[in-house]
C-alpha cells in the first residue's frame, strides 16, 4: 500500500480490521521510504491524515457534547447539576471510533520518525546566496551541488500563497543538470541562467550544499525550500 486516499476512513468496506490492515500497510511503506530518508511527500500526507482524523474526532465529541441529556440529580459538594448522557453510538459510530483510537497515535509516531529524520537532514544542509543578494527574493533558482560529483542541479523557484496546511511555500520546477569545473563555476551558472531567462535580470540565486549523498528530490528539496523561507524571512 503505497498510497492512502484522503477519504480513506469511509471509501469501500467499513470495518476496524479492513481499515487496520489498510493503514499498516500503508505505515510499513511509509516507513520504509524513511529508512532511505524520502520524505517528502509522505510527511506532509501523514500530516494531512492525521489532523483529517483530530478533525473528526473533534467533530464527533463536540456533537456529542451538543445532545440533550438527563437530570439524575446534585452534587451537594459543589452544588452541581448531575447529568448522564441519553445518546449511544450506533454500529457505525462505534466502528468509526476504533479506527480514530487506532489511527490516531500510529499517525503520530511515524510524523515524529519523519520530523526527526528532517531535522537530521536539515544539520548536515546548508544554504548560502550566490553573488549579491537582489532586493526581489519572491523568485529565483536553488542550485543542488551534488555530494560526490562535479553536477549542479537546478530549480526555478516561486514564492506562492499558501498550500493544504496553510502555510507559505515555494513552487519548484526542474530545469536542468549541469557539469561544472574550473570553467563552469557555480557564479557563471548563475550567469548563464540571467542571459537564458530575461525575465529575471537579477534573480536571487541560492547554494544548496550537503555532507551526505541524500535523494534530491525526496529530501534535499523540501529540505532546502525550508531553509530558503527563513532566508527570505516568510517561514
Amino acid at each position: 500500500m503505497t498510497n492512502l486516499h484522503s477519504n480513506w476512513l469511509t471509501e469501500g468496506i467499513f470495518d476496524f480490521e479492513h481499515k487496520k490492515y489498510v493503514l499498516l500497510a500503508y505505515l510499513q511503506h511509509i516507513n520504509t521510504e524513511f529508512a532511505g530518508n524520502r520524505l517528502h511527500p509522505y510527511l506532509p500526507e501523514l500530516r494531512f491524515h492525521f489532523e483529517s482524523c483530530l478533525d473528526i474526532q473533534s467533530t464527533k465529541n463536540h456533537i456529542r457534547t451538543s445532545l440533550p441529556k438527563n437530570l439524575t440529580g446534585i452534587d451537594v459538594s459543589n452544588w452541581k447539576l448531575e447529568y448522564e448522557e441519553t445518546h449511544q453510538d450506533d454500529p457505525y459510530m462505534e466502528e468509526l471510533n476504533y479506527m480514530l483510537d487506532f489511527a490516531i497515535p500510529r499517525f503520530s509516531a511515524s510524523i515524529s520518525e519523519g520530523t526527526e529524520r528532517f531535522s537530521a537532514v536539515e544539520g548536515n544542509v546548508s544554504v548560502s546566496p550566490v553573488g549579491i543578494v537582489p532586493l526581489h527574493l519572491q523568485e529565483g533558482y536553488l542550485l543542488f551541488l551534488h555530494a560526490f560529483q562535479p553536477l549542479v542541479s537546478i530549480f526555478q523557484y516561486q514564492l506562492a500563497l499558501y498550500n493544504q496546511m496553510r502555510e507559505r511555500y515555494l513552487k519548484t520546477w526542474f530545469l536542468e543538470t549541469v557539469r561544472i569545473g574550473l570553467g563552469k563555476t557555480v557564479a557563471q551558472v548563475k550567469v548563464d541562467l540571467t542571459r537564458k531567462n530575461s525575465a529575471l535580470p537579477n534573480p536571487a540565486t541560492y547554494i544548496v550544499e550537503s555532507k551526505y549523498d541524500y535523494p534530491l528530490e525526496e529530501a534535499l528539496l523540501p529540505v532546502a525550500k525550508k531553509l530558503v523561507l527563513k532566508q527570505i524571512n516568510v517561514a
